[in-house]
């Protein structure tokens, strides 16, 4: 037998089979031609939608809100990412994604019962702590258990008593963040700050207002928004006047404002609307009001921040109180309402008592801008300005220019009229604006001179001094030429934390709860030194009156003794 002969001939089988195979490699083709025109469609169509998506400005603003979550989110996409195609290479076996889907879970869980989330840093980043380690709310009621107060029978007048060095409200006197009468020396290695006092405190982000050797700040006590009278000297606690109240949020329960001293009384604005007089040598709750129906629909999403302002008999708040209810006034004395003006939505910013023009005034950065009021509640001008767009956050105290800080801080015009120069910052990429303010014929008007995202004030306040402004930019601390709003550095991740400007120096409480001293100097950052103050996430304003500095976040409060030159 040859070769060929063992060999069967399945001519007729190819040719009686051969049309059926060919249908089938032809349908077959089809149907790999129509999947990938379909993919190629739908990827085209998701991928337009998903760049109209991005374009619109809610999206935008959306990201932006997100901030440093963004970080987190893409780590998860990509691990998703990874994971997918790490099926697709590898192949693994049904059993084998059983093995790793539920080793996943295993550690996710053990994660998620061995940490827990306190709250969030400034980025939106969330600060986790070990479930058992102590909240903040046991501690403080730990040490109030332990605690002694004064028997203020027996308290030294001069506790009280007022000097040059108050430290009266938010941001020291006229809330410039400014002190001229003292410097402190760039070195604090041979004579370093001398702890005075250290003790828990109630949640909050509020800060303290110091008037003699007595300071007073706001504490969520469990279900109680407290005032709360410390002597300075030594942290022990004076007084404390409780309303029964409680803001909560995941960035920190509590009160978010500062209280003002002024002639013998205390005036407090807790973070659900409820304004407070206190006497401040004894504690006794002298009046108070409600600017709110409804809290619960009228508050804002942060809570009230505002720290209300005493100037001229009345005091003033910005609670955006609906139609009418932007600003409300009070009287001092009595507690009874004064006026009320305008229908901007609030802010986070507080109001402030200014001069312009040489005519007294007060600026509400609010969420609908710059807003002037005279001082009896009527609108002067409104220099528009939104922030996050419906979340309308402006935070940092606005600041009106003087000849030391800017060289053509006012003047006037070839007509005769008088203008004056306003700073104002927010974050959420909307930056920093120089306004000028002119009145014309009794008539006011602002412009915006230049506008700037060099520096974006998102959680904090910012100074200025010799023809620049320091501020944090989104938690680096920048520095930008208020000529043209250029910025000449950049440096020194201090989060959002808080700072004064003392003389030529930065003194800054960083988020992390370090103090650090910079100087204020536009050709570069020049950390000169530091220590540090807290342990934990302070978004705290700072507070010194005289060489006594004192510091808190949502944990514990710190008194330090600092070296004056």
């Amino acid at each position: 037998m040859t070769f060929s002969e063992q060999i069967p001939d399945n001519t007729n089988d190819d040719q009686s089979g051969g049309e059926p195979i060919q249908r089938s490699k032809k349908r077959l083709s089809l149907l790999k031609v129509s999947l990938i025109v379909f993919g190629l469609w739908f990827g085209a169509n998701f991928t337009i939608g998903l760049y109209n998506w991005a374009q619109e400005e809610r999206t935008r603003l959306l990201f932006i809100g997100l901030d440093g979550m963004c970080f987190y989110l893409a780590v998860q996409l990509a691990a998703i990412i990874a994971g997918m195609i790490a099926i697709f290479h590898f192949r693994p076996s049904g059993r084998q994604i059983l093995m790793i889907g539920a080793l996943v879970i295993v550690a996710y869980l053990g994660f998620a019962n061995l940490v827990r989330v306190d709250d969030y840093f400034g980025n939106r980043t969330p600060r986790y702590a070990w479930v058992w380690t102590p909240k903040a709310e046991d501690k403080i009621k730990t040490y109030l258990t332990s605690r002694t107060t004064k028997d203020l029978s027996v308290v030294a007048e001069d506790l009280f008593q007022g000097t040059d060095s108050d430290f009266p409200e938010l941001l020291g006197k006229g809330r410039t963040a400014q002190i001229d009468r003292f410097s402190l020396p760039a070195n604090w290695d041979e004579k370093p700050p001398q702890l005075l006092w250290r003790h828990p405190v109630g949640l909050g982000w509020s800060s303290f207002a110091i008037v003699g050797n007595a300071a007073v700040n706001l504490e969520q006590r469990d279900d109680q928004e407290c005032v709360v009278c410390y002597d300075v000297r030594t942290g022990s606690e004076l007084w404390s006047h409780g309303e029964k109240l409680r803001f909560n949020h995941e960035h920190g329960d509590g009160p978010r404002t500062t209280p003002s001293i002024h002639d013998g009384r205390v005036y407090s604005f807790g973070a659900t609307g409820v304004l407070t007089c206190i006497d401040f040598k004894s504690g006794k709750l002298i009046w108070k009001q409600s600017v709110f129906d409804d809290p619960a629909s009228q508050n804002l999403l942060f809570g009230m921040s505002g720290s209300p302002l005493v100037h001229n008999g009345l005091v003033v708040v910005t609670p955006g109180a609906g139609k009418g209810g932007s600003a409300i006034a009070f009287d001092a004395k009595t507690g009874s309402e004064v006026w009320r003006s305008g229908d901007d939505p609030a802010s986070y910013s507080s109001p402030v008592a200014v001069s312009l023009c040489g005519h007294n005034q007060i600026l509400s950065f609010n969420g609908a801008g710059l807003q002037s009021y005279n001082e009896l509640g009527e609108s002067l001008w409104l220099q528009p300005w939104v922030t996050q767009g419906d979340s309308r956050v402006n935070v940092a105290q606005p600041m009106v220019l003087s000849e030391d800080q800017i060289d053509d801080a006012t003047g006037t015009d070839s007509m005769g009229n008088i203008w004056a120069k306003v700073l104002i910052s927010s974050g959420y990429d909307k930056g920093t604006a120089l306004l000028k303010i002119t009145r014309a014929n009794d008539q006011w008007f602002s412009e915006v001179l230049w506008e700037s995202k060099q520096l974006k004030s998102k959680l904090s306040n910012f100074v200025v001094y010799a023809n620049h402004a320091y501020g944090f930019d989104n938690g680096i601390l920048a520095c930008i030429d208020l000529k043209n709003g250029q910025q000449t550095w950049k440096r020194g991740r201090y989060g959002h934390g808080k700072m004064l400007l003392v003389q030529d120096k930065l003194l800054i409480l960083a988020e992390s709860g370090e103090v650090v001293l910079v100087h204020a100097s536009s050709d570069s950052h020049q950390e000169l030194t530091k220590f540090e103050a807290l342990s934990s996430k302070t978004w705290n304003n700072i507070a010194l009156a005289g060489d006594i500095l004192v510091v808190r976040n949502d944990r514990e409060a710190a008194a330090f003794r600092l070296p004056l030159n």
